[in-house]
């Protein structure tokens, strides 16, 4: 199973409530293993302080003592609930996002999970956040949790055909979508937005009357509907339900006014780096989505995509 290990990052003092719910479930309905970390920030600057005061490496290690009693806290309060899930602790110090890549590169996490939605943040993913920064910068899938706990029954997959080169990437997201959604029992809708956007050029300079330029849009569409249909194929037998959307208009405007209309559970996509940039951005066009998107979101990168947080020496 691809989704054997989560790693579920909890800022301190958070009060969980029913937060990570829909996760959990999923782990103990798969008997997954789940890693409770805390990064405590505010605590970097003391360990260079410890270096010349016993008092301050003192308080240091009741800091860390006490954020563990907190997560064995909550483990205690979910091993009830979740009685197949398999939990463990790890405490760490210094700036959230580096240290929640490292640590899940250590216990071999297979994915992150993050609650966007606390210290009542009001959008999924805020400019800055940490959530921003795991997306950007993890070679792991990031599953950010929803405001709102609920089952999933329908995930929207967002994948971009325009070119041939992103077939490959387009596979892995598919192949790991219908994974997650034959686990979990959801729907997989395959969403995909189109448009002409050389219209106004073929008019100008091509002579193309509104006749010719319906039938190269045709084309097009047709043309894209193919190659999704294509990464569908290998998986016709599957008892995941499936289907197919074709969205005319841009992608950072549709597909989230798609997923609000159709209440969709969750959206799955691919996050690509920027050439020249690799590993600090993901794509404008997701960027963008992720900022509408309040629903559980879950980023995907492709197989070459290496964490600059774990190539730093």
């Amino acid at each position: 199973m691809s989704f054997r290990h989560l790693l579920l990052p909890i800022a301190p003092e958070q009060q969980l409530e029913k937060s990570f719910q829909e996760v959990l479930q999923f782990a103990n309905a798969h008997s997954a293993q789940v890693t409770l970390l805390t990064v405590v920030d505010e605590l970097e600057k003391f360990q260079e302080l410890s270096q010349y005061t016993g008092t301050t490496l003192g308080l240091l290690d009741k800091a860390t003592q006490y954020y563990h009693e907190s997560l064995k806290q909550h483990v205690q309060s979910f091993r009830s609930s979740y009685p197949e899930v398999k939990f463990s602790t790890l405490i760490r110090v210094g700036v959230p996002f580096i240290e929640i890549i490292k640590a899940a590169h250590e216990v071999q996490a297979s994915l992150i999970v993050i609650d966007t939605h606390r210290q009542n943040k009001a959008e999924a993913c805020q400019q800055g956040s940490t959530t921003r920064h795991l997306m950007r910068k993890s070679a792991l899938p990031i599953w950010s949790s929803s405001m709102e706990p609920m089952a999933i029954r329908r995930v929207g997959v967002a994948v971009d055909v325009a070119s041939q080169d992103q077939t490959a990437f387009n596979e892995k997201v598919v192949s790991l979508s219908l994974e997650f959604c034959a686990l979990t029992g959801a729907e997989l809708i395959l969403l995909h937005a189109w448009r002409l956007d050389t219209e106004g050029f073929l008019r100008k300079w091509s002579g193309y009357n509104h006749l010719d330029v319906a039938l190269v849009a045709k084309q097009m569409r047709d043309d894209r509907a193919a190659r999704l249909k294509s990464l569908l194929a290998p998986y016709a037998h599957t008892p995941v339900k499936q289907q197919i959307m074709l969205l005319e208009g841009e992608a950072r405007a549709v597909i989230p006014q798609f997923v609000e209309q159709q209440a969709l559970d969750m959206v799955i996509m691919g996050s690509l780096s920027r050439t020249g940039i690799a590993g600090f951005l993901i794509g404008n066009t997701a960027e963008s989505m992720l900022d509408q998107l309040r629903c559980s979101v879950m980023t995907l990168k492709p197989d070459a995509f290496h964490s600059p947080v774990l190539s730093r020496k």
